[in-house]
């Protein structure tokens, strides 16, 4: 693919803010040679609180473990970040996983300001889930939905004492690469576009744009909700990541030739994740462009012109968050809490509930549990 740089690259120990006080949550965040990892390791050095993840503890640890070694293990400021960093440990591939996980974050977090999913399965083979569900989708598209969703009752918590919450969604160019009358409608043309009749290029491009797509529609929710936050989905450039290593093998140094460091591929989610400008110029103006719903570019900047045209469909964007849902609702389950808050509501620890959200028609198809209890 080619390498497509919008805007220049800029030092985040410059250009970014301060964030002391904020929590963030990177997925796929273990790997020093990865793009989360980077993403993780800036948004700790600039004073968040981080949760690495990764599928096993061991994992997640060995991350944190390197974010730290580069501090100096009998520094101050080691110690600082040491206090910082949490694991977070959960396989994507586990949706009843995913939605406990959260569910179980929600109760011990008090905030959350930064949601990055970066985890990515790259162009496989067709393989089906224990939920009938093909495996690129569920790990890139459907337990980043998940994960939000369940996240989301404490995103707008945070986002009421401190607006400009971010939820950033890794894409890819590769997401043009999907053919004309593409299709969200249901769980069997889900698998279909992902099936053996595709090849491995076009089943990773269907899964970028749910990514996309799923992005905007968040941001309408959001804006619908007034939830004070910034859905954005991201191309990170090229990048000479882990993943890309294993998957091209022994060509890996030709076919990677010209890509970004993974440190340089961190930059444009990295600007949305936690720039300032991200929220204060949301609504773009004169002379910028719209932030709220859109597609980045790196090193950081909107770029619609990028977009494939079924990325710009809200129907298609909707027909997807719809079977989402729909999917997760017969194969999956969601928490009660998160039953109530589609619901048009906002069920608290204390079990009260506050009336003003209206999601979605999601209680039509898993109808509220009568119970308040906290989750």
């Amino acid at each position: 693919m080619e390498q497509i740089i919008r805007s220049p690259i800029y030092d985040p120990s410059i250009s970014l803010p301060d964030l002391t006080g904020k929590v963030a949550l990177v997925t796929g965040s273990n790997s020093p040679i990865g793009i989360g990892w980077n993403i993780a390791n800036q948004l700790a050095l600039k004073g968040a609180k981080v949760y690495v993840h990764g599928r096993t503890l061991e994992k997640a640890r060995a991350g944190i473990a390197a974010i730290l070694s580069q501090l100096g293990s009998n520094s101050s400021n080691a110690k600082v970040a040491a206090s910082r960093l949490e694991p977070f440990v959960v396989d994507l591939g586990d949706l009843k996983a995913v939605r406990d996980t959260a569910v179980a974050f929600v109760e011990r977090e008090a905030r959350l300001d930064i949601l990055v999913h970066n985890a990515v399965t790259l162009a496989q083979v067709p393989e089906l889930d224990e939920y009938g569900i093909a495996k690129s989708m569920t790990i890139n598209h459907i337990a980043p939905f998940l994960l939000t969703l369940e996240l989301l009752p404490l995103m707008k918590s945070t986002a009421q004492s401190h607006p400009g919450v971010r939820i950033v969604t890794l894409s890819s160019v590769a997401h043009t690469f999907t053919t004309s009358g593409v299709r969200y409608d249901s769980l069997s043309s889900v698998n279909d576009n992902l099936g053996e009749s595709a090849d491995v290029l076009k089943r990773y491009a269907y899964s970028k744009l749910a990514n996309v797509l799923f992005a905007k529609e968040l941001q309408r929710k959001l804006d619908k909700a007034g939830i004070q936050a910034i859905s954005v989905s991201v191309h990170p450039g090229n990048v000479k990541t882990d993943g890309a290593l294993k998957y091209f093998g022994p060509e890996a140094f030709s076919k990677l030739e010209g890509h970004l460091e993974p440190l340089q591929g961190a930059l444009a989610p990295l600007f949305a994740a936690a720039a300032t400008e991200v929220w204060t110029e949301r609504d773009g103006g004169k002379d910028k462009l719209n932030w709220t719903g859109a597609y980045v570019m790196p090193y950081g900047v909107p770029s619609p012109v990028d977009e494939a045209e079924a990325a710009k469909d809200p129907k298609l964007a909707k027909e997807l968050w719809e079977t989402t849902e729909k999917i997760l609702a017969e194969n999956v389950g969601i928490s009660p809490r998160m039953k109530v808050f589609l619901s048009g509501k906002i069920l608290f620890r204390d079990g009260s509930i506050l009336s003003s959200l209206c999601l979605t028609n999601f209680v039509s198809v898993a109808a509220v549990t009568s119970s308040r209890r906290s989750i």
